[in-house]
């Protein structure tokens, strides 16, 4: 029999997390009845903020890019904090950068000078609208369970969402 974490074989039922720049913590369930893309047929075991630290420290890429179909190409940034041997935090920064470079073509006139021109980019870095903040606490309680806290804020959008996730690793059975 499959492992609990593979798709069931008629009803087309999906229980596996995506990895997907849409949100700021990479995760999407499909709809039930939608296909998975080949590659992606197992979820990842790591969550978009560990992702992107492992390109960061590991590859030398200080921005990592993204691409979503609603909001364009992103810009990621994460900054870690190991609170404990068994705690760490994340810090996510995206910048919407297809965004910002429409606004700047918007605001753009022929013949400005250098130094207006570097003010209209100065102004359109400071809206809000272009960046998204996300954190995201790990917490290993016992070497099978994980407390996983995650908020994340969009600046074009005013609630923040929240996510509490405890994961628990079963035990190695068949069914």
């Amino acid at each position: 029999m499959k492992k609990l974490r593979w798709a069931m074989d008629s009803g087309g039922f999906w229980e596996l997390d995506l990895s997907t720049p849409i949100t700021l913590n990479g995760q999407a369930r499909p709809v039930p009845g939608d296909p998975l893309p080949l590659g992606l047929s197992r979820g990842s075991r790591l969550s978009r903020f560990q992702q992107i630290d492992f390109f960061q420290r590991f590859m030398a890429m200080p921005f990592v890019p993204s691409f979503a179909a609603n909001r364009g190409l992103l810009l990621q940034r994460v900054l870690s904090l190991p609170i404990a041997e068994n705690w760490s935090a994340m810090l996510l920064g995206q910048l919407n950068v297809q965004r910002f470079v429409s606004s700047l073509r918007k605001n753009k006139t022929k013949h400005l000078p250098d130094s207006s021109w570097l003010q209209s980019i100065r102004r359109n870095f400071i809206q809000k609208s272009f960046y998204a903040l996300g954190f995201c606490s790990e917490l290993f309680l016992t070497p099978d369970d994980t407390l996983i806290i995650s908020l994340d804020a969009y600046g074009d959008e005013k609630v923040p969402q929240k996510r509490a996730v405890l994961h628990h690793k079963a035990s190695m059975y068949e069914l």
